[in-house]
């Protein structure tokens, strides 16, 4: 199953890393020196915490509403 998820980015004020996060899944986040290291290491650190919630028979949250323009 695939999901979609709007992902937060923003830039650390004292580390000048890029932050990446996901709100509908509890703010789950990571960093990196690049948009795209972040992305990245915020995917694997998802598809990790979506797994853990299938092995505990937990809800996953649905996909967000997808609109806008994309990038």
């Amino acid at each position: 199953m695939v999901f979609t998820y709007r992902v937060v980015l923003e830039t650390d004020k004292e580390t000048r890393e890029i932050v990446a996060f996901l709100p509908t899944l509890h703010y789950t986040a990571d960093f990196g020196g690049t948009v795209e290291e972040a992305l990245t290491r915020l995917q694997e650190l998802a598809t990790g915490f979506i797994e853990t919630l299938q092995a505990a028979g937990e809800a996953i949250p649905p996909s967000d509403p997808v609109s806008g323009r994309g990038l």
